[in-house]
C-alpha cells in the first residue's frame, strides 16, 4: 500500500487531469446554433449557461437536448441559453433533459436579471418525464431562458463586495478550486470572538433557492436590528456562500469540474474545494467554541434536515427548539424537519455534527417556493437562530 503522502500526489494529479479533461470537453462544445432559414439563434456562450445540442425541426419548431456533466448524476438537469431572431416571431423548442426528468418548470427573462415563470400556456408536459416543450416568442432583443434564475458567481460575489462595506464584514479568499478559481468568505462580527457559527452555500450549481435563502439570512445577521448588533457583538460567523464556482459557471447539474459531488466528499476531502472549507471551518475550534454549522440547498419541497433529537450535540436540542420557534413566528408557513444523518453519507451538516458534536444542519429551499416567502422564512429563520443563540451563549 502507497503510503500516505503518495496517495495524497496521486489522488491531486488525478484530480488536475479530470479537470483539464472537463475544461476541454466544455471548451469544446457549440456555444451557438444559428439557422439562416428563420433568422434564429440559440447561445449558450455566458457564465451558467447550458445547451447540448440544437437542430431545426420544421419551419418554427427546434429540438433542444441538455446533458449532464457526468453520468450518473443527481436528478437535476439544468439547462440555460438565449434565444434571438432577426425580426418577432413565434417559435416552439422541444427540450430533452438527457439523462433526468424534468425537474424545473422554465423560466424566461428579457435581461438576464429579472426572472418569470414561463406561463402554462406556454409550456407543455412531454410524453416521457425529461420532455417538454416551450412556445416562445423571440426577436432581436435576447430571450433568456433557464431552469431556474442562474445567480452566478459574478453576481454572488457583488453580493459580498456589497456586505464587505459593513464594518463588520471582511470578504477575503482562503483558497482555489479545482480550477484555479479563488475561493471566498465572509467573517461577520468580531475577529476575536470566542464563540463562532458556520454557514456554507452552493455546493450544487442548480440550487439557486439555497443561494437566495442564505443571502437573505445573512443580510438579516449583518443588519441594524437591535438582535443583530447584540448577536455579532458576542459571535462571529464563518460565511463560504459559494463552495463550487466553477460547476456554477460550467452550468452543471451537480458535480465540481473533478466529477465529484462535494456534498459527499466531507471526509475523504479529495476536493481542494471540501479541503479548504473544512480547514477554515475547524480553524475556529482553535479560536473558540462552535455552536451551529448551517448548510443551504435546494430540493423539491421545503424541509430541514438535522440530527435526531437523541443524537449528542451541544448546544442539546438546537434544531427542534429553533424551529419550532420558526414556526411559531411564522404561522401561516408549514415547517417541515427531518431527521436525515447516516454515516453512508458524508455531507457537510454530518461532518460537523459528529466532528465538533454540534447541531449540523441541512436548510434546503424547495425549487418552486415562492420568492417573497423564501426571503420572509429566512429572515424570521435568521432572527430565531440569534435569538435562541445569544440565550444559549454561556451554556457549558
Amino acid at each position: 500500500m502507497l503510503p500516505p503522502a503518495a496517495r495524497s500526489v496521486l489522488l491531486t494529479l488525478a484530480c488536475l487531469l479530470m479537470a483539464v479533461s472537463c475544461r476541454r470537453q466544455e471548451a469544446e462544445k457549440p456555444q451557438q446554433w444559428s439557422f439562416s432559414e428563420e433568422g434564429v439563434t440559440f447561445s449558450a456562450d455566458f457564465p451558467r449557461a447550458r445547451l447540448t445540442e440544437c437542430k431545426r425541426l420544421a419551419q418554427g419548431e427546434y429540438d433542444l437536448a441538455v446533458r449532464p456533466e457526468d453520468l450518473p448524476v443527481n436528478n437535476s438537469p439544468w439547462f440555460a441559453f438565449k434565444v434571438t431572431a432577426t425580426k418577432e416571431t413565434s417559435i416552439v423548442a422541444h427540450l430533452r433533459c438527457i439523462g433526468g426528468t424534468l425537474r424545473y418548470r422554465p423560466k424566461i427573462s428579457t435581461d438576464g436579471n429579472q426572472w418569470v415563470m414561463l406561463p402554462e400556456e406556454a409550456f407543455t408536459e412531454g410524453p416521457q418525464e425529461h420532455e417538454c416543450t416551450l412556445k416562445l416568442e423571440v426577436g432581436p432583443n435576447p430571450l433568456w431562458v433557464a431552469a431556474q434564475e442562474p445567480v452566478s458567481t459574478a453576481e454572488m460575489k457583488a453580493w459580498g463586495r456589497t456586505l464587505e462595506r459593513l464594518p463588520f464584514v471582511t470578504m477575503s479568499e482562503f483558497g482555489k478550486s479545482i480550477r484555479g478559481t479563488a475561493l471566498w468568505k465572509l467573517d461577520i462580527g468580531k475577529a476575536d470572538a470566542k464563540r463562532h457559527v458556520s454557514i456554507i452555500g452552493r455546493q450544487h450549481p442548480p440550487e439557486t433557492t439555497g443561494s437566495l435563502a442564505l443571502m437573505r439570512f445573512i443580510e438579516e445577521l449583518a443588519g441594524d436590528s437591535e438582535m443583530a448588533r447584540k448577536f455579532r457583538d458576542e459571535f462571529h460567523v464563518l460565511v463560504i456562500p459559494l463552495m463550487n464556482p466553477d460547476g456554477v459557471d460550467a452550468g452543471h447539474w451537480r458535480h465540481n469540474l473533478g466529477h465529484v459531488d462535494l456534498n459527499r466528499d466531507w471526509g475523504p476531502f479529495v476536493q481542494p474545494e471540501t479541503k479548504a472549507a473544512s480547514e477554515q471551518i475547524s480553524a475556529l475550534k482553535d479560536k473558540g467554541r462552535i455552536f451551529l454549522h448551517l448548510d443551504f440547498h435546494s430540493t423539491f419541497n421545503d424541509v430541514f434536515y438535522t440530527p435526531p433529537d437523541d443524537a449528542p450535540a451541544n448546544p442539546p436540542m438546537f434544531a427542534a427548539t429553533w424551529l419550532d420557534r420558526l414556526q411559531k413566528r411564522v404561522p401561516t408557513y408549514k415547517v417541515n424537519r427531518e431527521a436525515s444523518h447516516t454515516p453512508k453519507t458524508v455531507t457537510s451538516a454530518y461532518w460537523a455534527h459528529k466532528t465538533f458534536v454540534i447541531p449540523g444542519i441541512t436548510y434546503e429551499i424547495g425549487d418552486n417556493t415562492d420568492r417573497a416567502t423564501l426571503k420572509l422564512v429566512a429572515s424570521a429563520a435568521a432572527q430565531e437562530m440569534m435569538a435562541l443563540l445569544m440565550e444559549l451563549k454561556d451554556t457549558p
